[in-house]
């Protein structure tokens, strides 16, 4: 009767044990039905997090700010130099669409270093915040055709199905005699008969036996804490089906596919939302005020107190880049808006001079003699609006040399009285250079020509301009083809 008793609680326990293994092997079966899907050649944790680190691949923007990547930025034109700092950073975990933009720039009038010069007619400081929303369906390349997918795909099945063809290394007992033999050579027991003692176990572990023959225990008790969790996490998912997905997605498949990663490049559409803020300061002097109004105007205004006006800009931009075996693509377009004083006009031909009208009111004149505005309006609000278009392409084999061009439309929303402004736009376009060492980037670098600010229905050779910029990232992805 005992024997019989044993025998059905043997067979009862065999049963289990095969349903616990066909449920291991419907789970793995449904998991690598995923990699059928278009865009399916890796594990979408891995997928997410190339996807995710393909904004640190560093192209300009229509903006002379860092718009777009974790870099820094340097642009510098006959008019001013702008210095800016960006970095992104994911809201959530790796599945998260949603990012984080911080940075700052600064702005100073015709040099780098006149940013800290007292004498500068303005420097400007601003903080950039802004939120990220990747959209649409992201997508990666994989090299070879159906075949070399289909290979990798076998492979991946078959080291995935390991717990199924070597059962005996996921079992209770397994995970016993592994944690006596930690023991043993954590207390140092009976160190040269572990070979002997445990022969059935390392056997079957043949590079931990190896260890143990060259008396590295360290090593053997690092890759046996890795054995050791390996079987306990394999245990555990058979109670859990949270665990269960776990281990085959996030776990066993990721880690393959991160070794045997046949991807590269990426294309990804995304939504920005940017707001910029800084305190404009302006400093006048003696230098700066009409000769013969000099003593008036002191009497009325004192020339030595600094006038603080807010400045901000708010934008959003939609964004879509590629970066496919032989190019890489950029584009952008959007709108914005920017409130300050109207001494940030970008009709502003030099240093303007405060000097007084037929009224008697003092009013700003730059070098073109074209009347600004208002002394007395300088921290009124004056607010313009801006539609802009952005288009880079790499073109070489290494996707070191292309062109881009960038457009905009500036248009007047809200002015104080008297003061000066014409809806006007920007045409740059030129070469840029992208530095790049085992397909990683390590600087771009432009020149653009062009026309900037100019006014419509009149003669733009007058507004004929270049400019330079740099952009420096702080940690590049552009995966190299294998």
């Amino acid at each position: 009767m005992k024997k019989n008793s044993l025998l059905i609680i043997t067979l009862l326990l065999s049963s289990i044990s095969i349903a616990q293994k066909l449920d291991y092997k419907t789970n793995l079966d449904n998991a690598l039905q995923n990699y059928e899907k278009e865009n399916s050649a890796i594990q979408d944790k891995l997928f997410k997090e190339n996807i995710a680190k393909a904004f640190n691949q560093v192209i300009f923007s229509s903006s002379d700010l860092v718009s777009n990547a974790s870099a820094f930025g340097y642009t510098q034109n006959e008019e001013k130099t702008n210095v800016s700092i960006s970095t992104n950073l994911r809201l959530g975990d790796e599945s998260s669409t949603w990012y984080l933009r911080t940075g700052a720039n600064a702005t100073g009038s015709k040099n780098v270093f006149e940013f800290y010069s007292d004498d500068s007619w303005n420097n400007n400081v601003s903080l950039n915040i802004g939120i990220i929303k990747k959209i649409g369906n992201s997508g990666v390349f994989f090299n070879g055709d159906a075949k070399k997918f289909n290979e990798v795909h076998t492979k991946r099945r078959i080291n995935a199905s390991e717990p199924l063809y070597k059962a005996q290394l996921y079992t209770s007992n397994r995970l016993t005699d592994i944690k006596n033999l930690k023991q043993d050579i954590l207390n140092l027991n009976n160190l040269n008969t572990i070979s002997s003692n445990y022969a059935a176990l390392l056997n079957e572990l043949p590079e931990i036996k190896k260890l143990i023959e060259g008396k590295k225990y360290e090593d053997t008790y690092d890759q046996l804490s890795l054995e050791e969790k390996n079987i306990q996490d394999y245990l555990d998912a058979l109670n859990d089906q949270k665990k269960m997905d776990a281990l085959i997605k996030n776990d066993i498949l990721y880690k393959f596919d991160k070794n045997n990663d046949i991807t590269y490049g990426y294309s990804l559409m995304w939504l920005d939302l940017n707001l910029n803020l800084g305190n404009s300061t302006y400093k006048f002097s003696e230098s700066n005020i009409d000769a013969t109004i000099i003593e008036d105007f002191g009497n009325t205004f004192n020339i030595s107190e600094d006038i603080n006006k807010l400045k901000s800009t708010l934008s959003v931009n939609f964004n879509y880049t590629r970066n496919s075996e032989n190019r890489i693509w950029f584009a952008q377009g959007g709108i914005s808006a920017t409130s300050g004083s109207f001494l940030e006009n970008v009709l502003i031909n030099g240093t303007p001079q405060i000097i007084q009208n037929q009224d008697q009111e003092y009013v700003f004149q730059d070098e073109d003699d074209q009347i600004l505005g208002s002394f007395d309006n300088i921290k009124e609000t004056f607010t313009t609006g801006s539609f802009n278009a952005y288009g880079a392409i790499f073109i070489t084999k290494k996707k070191n040399f292309g062109f881009n061009i960038a457009l905009s439309h500036n248009y007047l929303i809200n002015k104080p009285d008297g003061t000066f402004f014409k809806n006007n736009f920007t045409t740059l376009f030129g070469p840029i250079f992208r530095q790049e060492k085992d397909g990683e980037t390590k600087l771009t670098f432009g020149i653009d020509l062009g026309w900037e600010n100019a006014l419509y229905n009149t003669r733009i050779s007058d507004n004929f301009t270049g400019r330079i910029r740099v952009g420096i990232p702080f940690n590049i992805y552009s995966k190299k083809k294998k």
